[in-house]
């Protein structure tokens, strides 16, 4: 694995995680928003995303693992920005869809974690060992 598909991947995995975080850790707020104020303004800073920016010749740097755990991921994502960009139903069955939609997200969210994960570990595993140079006093001058 290069080092691009590296970042890559770490990207992919950074955005997934701010994006999770939002959508799971802000939920009082952005639906308190949404119920007192009847707007949906909101929603697209709360669901914002960069998997929506990356190129098919990036994703090709991932393994197919990754790829479908990404699907999976953003589309959960997508499912839920939908629903709430232009559902008519009542706020009590909206905050219920959505933790719902949370449930869901956060196990497509864990699996492509996995995923990731795994690939990231198998590049370390097959890179050779940094050779560590020996202490010596003399790297220490302040040492007595």
């Amino acid at each position: 694995m290069d080092e691009k598909a590296l970042r890559i991947l770490t990207i992919l995995r950074l955005d997934a995680q701010r994006v999770f975080e939002r959508v799971k850790y802000r939920e009082a707020e952005y639906m308190h928003h949404f119920s007192a104020k009847r707007t949906r303004d909101h929603f697209p800073d709360v669901f914002k995303n960069r998997f929506d920016e990356v190129s098919v010749e990036d994703l090709l740097a991932c393994g197919e693992e990754v790829i479908i755990g990404l699907d999976q991921f953003y589309f959960k994502v997508g499912e839920l920005k939908w629903y709430l960009m232009v559902t008519n139903d009542m706020p009590g069955t909206v905050h219920e869809h959505v933790r719902h939609g949370i449930k869901e997200l956060e196990m497509a969210y864990d699996i492509l974690q996995l995923y990731i994960n795994a690939e990231l570990e198998s590049h370390r595993q097959s890179e050779p060992p940094e050779k560590l140079e020996t202490p010596t006093l003399e790297m220490f001058p302040d040492f007595k």
